[in-house]
Order: C-alpha cells, then sequence, then structure tokens
C-alpha cells in the first residue's frame, strides 16, 4: 500500500476535505470548477493477495470509462511523476489497482500529475492517465493517454481514449445522446468547462482559501 507520508507531500483543506497532498487538491479543484461530483477517500479496502489496506484517493460517481452511460462510476488514484512502472513500487502499484478494480468492479483512473492543458485541451502531465480495468470475464485491460471528455448536449463527462475524441466514429459521440436521445453529440476533451477548470486548479491559491 502507498505511503500517506510521501515526501514533500503538503496536507491542504480545500472544499470541506483536508487533502494528504497539495496535488490531490488540485485535481479536487478541477473536479469541482469542472462540476464533476467527486468523494475523497470514499472507503477503505482490504485487498485480496497480501491482505492490505488500500484506501483510493477519488471516487467519482457519475464519471465511467469510455462512455456517458451509468455504469457505476470509476475511482482515481493521483501520484506525482514520474511513474515508472518497471521498479518494484511501479509493479506493486498497479497490482493494488488491478486488485481495487477486480474487487469493486469498477475501473480505476490512475493520474500522473497536475492538470494540464495541451493545445487548448485538457491533459495531465507526465504521460497521462492509465485506464485500469478488470473486465467482466476477468481479463486485464490496460491502457494510457485517457482524457476526461465532456458531451456539449447533456453535459456528461467520460474517460476516454485518445486527444479530442475516441479515434472511432461511433466513439466520437456521447452514448447517452445517441441512445437516448437520438441525436449525435460528441463528446470532447476540448469542452470550455474542462479547459476552464484545468487553468484554475493550476491557479488556485490554497494559503487563505479553504
Amino acid at each position: 500500500m502507498r505511503s500517506r507520508n510521501e515526501v514533500g507531500a503538503i496536507e491542504t483543506v480545500y472544499d470541506g476535505y483536508r487533502f494528504r497532498s497539495r496535488l490531490e487538491a488540485r485535481w479536487a479543484v478541477f473536479f469541482k470548477m469542472a462540476r464533476i461530483r467527486y468523494i475523497y477517500e470514499p472507503e477503505c479496502f482490504r485487498l485480496p493477495t497480501d491482505g492490505e489496506l488500500y484506501l483510493p484517493d477519488f471516487y467519482l460517481p457519475e464519471v465511467n470509462m469510455r462512455t456517458t452511460e451509468d455504469k457505476g462510476g470509476i475511482y482515481v488514484e493521483v501520484k506525482p511523476p514520474p511513474l515508472n512502472f518497471n521498479t518494484e513500487e511501479g509493479k506493486r502499484l498497479l497490482v493494488h489497482l488491478l486488485e481495487l478494480s477486480y474487487i469493486t468492479g469498477k475501473s480505476v483512473l490512475l493520474i500522473e500529475g497536475m492538470p494540464a492543458l495541451w493545445e487548448n485541451y485538457f491533459d495531465a502531465e507526465g504521460d497521462g492517465h492509465y485506464e485500469i480495468t478488470i473486465t467482466p470475464n476477468f481479463d486485464e485491460r490496460w491502457d494510457h493517454r485517457m482524457l476526461f471528455a465532456r458531451c456539449y448536449k447533456c453535459f456528461r463527462v467520460r474517460v476516454q481514449h485518445g486527444w479530442h475524441q475516441e479515434p472511432c466514429e461511433s466513439g466520437q459521440y456521447c452514448e447517452y445522446c445517441l441512445n437516448q436521445l437520438g441525436e449525435k453529440s460528441p463528446c470532447d476533451a476540448a469542452h470550455p468547462s474542462l479547459v476552464h477548470a484545468v487553468k484554475v486548479a493550476r491557479s488556485y491559491r490554497f494559503d487563505k482559501r479553504g
């Protein structure tokens, strides 16, 4: 289990929570400014392999992996860069997050670094975001360059692969609008609300505010 006393971590109060690091707090600012409902440190889980307790950083109940349909939300783990999955610590982290996905039935999003912008659309520092999912048939799904994207019509947010949108045509559109409303509305990582949220999160001053 990761250490909660990481060197250089600065406890930070924001939005009624006391975050264990400034990095976590900046992601909370992003979620709040982007109107993404979040719960910080939702609950602790005992992992099956070594019996250790694991406490995810965030739970996003209204955001899902690769779809805007309601699928029960995702867990989010935030880490400072650089991430190295070839080290013992990096391998252990991946095992723990895969076990978290297995026992909860939910996808896990591993975020590296602060919120960031790249050519005016949402991104993150480091190598971006990593999807960690155990599929229903117990296969492992692991992918990188996952981005938050928002639908222009219903304003739902999903986590998708790619830059502005998924590469295939069917993946360009919001599943909720397509299936429930019969309308083709794109999900975009360059949505103005996400771009604005990144700018606020990166510049937010915590010293005199909570």
